[in-house]
């Protein structure tokens, strides 16, 4: 056997102890842990050194892989407490979620039967460090990307060492230098597919090809602990402790604010420390050596959190997500909650390890079937799974997520009607609330997150007397029904120029045109167009996102980042300015859905929802440039409540986008603003 794989590893299972903590602490909330979604990627690392270790062992030992029984202990050491934990997160959601997630959580639960969650998750965009509803089953995201890259790994190492044998012939080492760079190469490739696919980008973070690398970056750890005895002991003891000191600083410091934001993405060039420091440590200590790393890694405590450290993963986040949905995503658990489930993570943990793992373990009666037998297992456990939440989806779907009472539709006013329950004549319905995003979505002309390319849409007649631009993000292509409504039978060409993550102002104090290039040429490019359209009237609309600074320093940089966007646009042209949106602590719809007779209990206080500073900068720099500005908040909030239903319209489709219904409802108190800027 390679140095790597001789004899069991206590200081490993301390390390798997370190990397679940970090999760864990992580996900109950530590300020003071900003990077602990670190442990995810040791956990990679430790994965490619011990697997893609066993891989070469085989290669080296056999000149061949065993497939059948590869998969089969892979499916053997995976599968039976995921599966448990997927089942009993359905029955969890079922019992504690609001209705309107349920087949979402459903949806979820079979992408992940099939482990392919990381995939489910990309393709939605997700946000896994900043989504304010958080799936229940999103954890399982890691084991996606594991499974995908086991089903190929073994493949591809085949394959580099059949081409090492016809370079090299019979001369070993050199096959083994050809196989290592093989996996070099290949670690490589997935890192700067990584950085091409754009740091931090849901791609990059959810799918194989951008994480491919950490776990390659184990085997070739493997591939090279051989060699390991030939460094001095006192040199690999060091090399250790600094590995070990770097993934602790690095867990401490990546995410929070001692980073630049651009530097600090994840994953991004930043994270190959924490990696590449796990190498490492894995590496020296294929040899251990006095006083090195182990004194703080193999001992008893740490092996003991190491064993269960798989099911200590799987149970912990559910029971988060769980007890939060449970107390209403629009209200923070008390401080002291996440702690209390994060220690009751552990006894569940145990349990799954004893009642699971340990029965399903290689050295159980089980652990002795044959490869065959235990993959038809697996596949029959899946499809069960599989089939079971397939058919229940479209009945969880159909639910009735009204109060059964229908309300007549009613014109806008100010202050609005703030409806106290779900009427069976909303409009959209909640289950339809997040399509209901507008003309310029359906017709493929909003601008994605990562796109860069200008879209130039426009409607009405091209020769007509005047012309508006819609310049802005997402929050400016939900206003684009409202003004597309207000112009309605006026000779007016409308053309939108809107990009959704991407606002019109541009401010380095704000946020840094470097850290989002598709951005930035974005709105360079959009700039453009409206010089060469040379239109009647620019409309602004964008949204303001969390800044956690003062009120004060707030409405200052907003009043200067608006003003210096003004001055960019052409001097012959009306620019009017919307006000920016009251906004949700979280996505009022799941809320709703539990809440069908008492709508305004998912109503947000109108104090926290109208971002005050940021209105008033915006009507002073409007003023200040001698442009328009227009705030409808009256229009969408009483003077204590901005309800989520206004008269039998759903006002909102997550925490801050208006839904396309509610401002083509709002075209008659926009117009008046609208019709003012053309007359000048």
């Amino acid at each position: 056997m390679t140095a790597a794989r001789a004899g069991f590893r206590p200081d490993i299972q301390g390390l798997r102890a370190l990397a679940v903590l970090l999760v864990l602490v992580f996900h109950a909330g530590a300020p003071w842990l900003p990077g602990g979604y670190l442990g995810v990627d040791v956990f990679f690392v430790i994965s490619g050194f011990l697997i893609g270790g066993q891989l070469l062992d085989a290669l080296r030992e056999r000149g061949r892989v065993d497939l059948l029984s590869f998969y089969g202990r892979r499916a053997r050491r995976i599968l039976p407490a995921a599966l448990v934990v997927i089942l009993a997160t359905v029955a969890g959601a079922g019992l504690l979620a609001p209705p309107l997630r349920l087949p979402a959580i459903l949806e979820d639960a079979l992408w992940s039967t099939l482990s392919a969650a990381n995939l489910r998750f990309a393709i939605e965009q997700t946000d896994y460090l900043g989504e304010t509803a958080p799936s229940p089953l999103q954890h399982l995201w890691s084991l996606g990307v594991e499974e995908q890259f086991y089903l190929l790994w073994p493949l591809l190492l085949v394959g580099f060492a059949a081409l090492a044998v016809r370079l090299a012939g019979g001369r070993a080492g050199r096959r083994a230098v050809l196989i290592g760079a093989g996996i070099g190469l290949l670690t490589v490739l997935s890192f700067a597919a990584m950085l091409l696919v754009g740091a931090g980008s849901p791609v990059a973070f959810f799918s194989l090809p951008t994480r491919a690398w950490e776990l390659a970056l184990g085997t070739l750890a493997a591939a090279l602990a051989a060699h390991a005895p030939r460094i001095p002991a006192h040199a690999r003891a060091a090399l250790g402790w600094g590995s070990l000191a770097l993934v602790a600083a690095s867990a401490l410091l990546l995410g929070g604010p001692a980073v630049p934001e651009g530097l600090g993405a994840h994953p991004g060039p930043l994270t190959l420390v924490p990696v590449l420091a796990t190498a490492v440590l894995l590496w020296s200590g294929s040899a251990p050596a006095a006083g090195d790393a182990r004194l703080v890694l193999a001992r008893r405590p740490a092996g003991w959190v190491g064993e269960r450290s798989y099911a200590l993963y799987l149970v912990h986040w559910p029971l988060l997500v769980l007890a939060q949905e449970r107390a209403g995503l629009a209200q923070p658990l008390p401080g002291w909650a996440p702690w209390l489930l994060a220690l009751a993570a552990v006894p569940l943990a145990w349990l799954l390890h004893r009642l699971v793992e340990v029965p399903t373990s290689a050295r159980s009666r089980i652990g002795r079937w044959r490869p065959r037998r235990t993959l038809a297992a697996a596949a029959a456990a899946i499809a069960v799974l599989a089939g079971g939440v397939g058919i229940s989806a479209p009945a969880i779907a159909a639910m009735p997520l009204d109060a059964g009472r229908p309300l007549a539709a009613s014109p806008p006013q100010s202050p609005p009607l703030a409806t106290a329950f779900v009427p069976s004549t909303l409009t959209p319905r909640l289950a339809d609330a997040e399509a209901d995003t507008g003309s310029l979505y359906r017709r493929g002309c909003q601008q994605s997150r990562a796109g860069s390319e200008l879209l130039v849409c426009s409607t009405g007649p091209e020769d007509a007397a005047r012309t508006v631009v819609v310049f802005g993000d997402s929050h400016a292509g939900r206003w684009f029904p409202g003004v597309e409504a207000a112009l309605a039978g006026q000779d007016v060409r409308l053309v939108s120029l809107t990009k959704s993550g991407c606002r019109s102002i541009e401010s380095e104090k704000l946020w840094s045109g470097a850290t989002n290039r598709s951005c930035a040429a974005w709105r360079g490019a959009a700039v453009e167009e409206i010089a060469r359209l040379a239109p009647d009237l620019v409309v602004l609309a964008n949204h303001v996102g969390r800044d956690d600074r003062s009120p004060e320093r707030v409405e200052e940089i907003w009043t200067g980042a608006l003003a210096s966007t003004l001055e960019r646009l052409p001097a012959a042209s009306r620019v009017l300015t919307i006000a920016e949106t009251p906004s949700f602590p979280t996505s009022p719809l799941p809320c709703l859905s539990a809440s069908l007779d008492d709508a305004l209990a998912c109503a947000a206080p109108r104090s926290d929802a109208v971002n005050e500073p940021v209105v008033r900068a915006e009507r002073a720099a409007s003023a200040a440039a001698g442009q328009g500005f227009v705030d409808l908040s009256d229009w969408m909030c009483t003077p204590e409540l901005c309800p989520a239903i206004i008269g039998s319209t759903l006002a909102y489709t997550d925490e801050h986008h208006l839904s396309a219904s509610f401002t083509a409802s709002l075209a008659p108190a926009l117009a008046p603003a609208l019709e003012r800027e053309l007359a000048r």
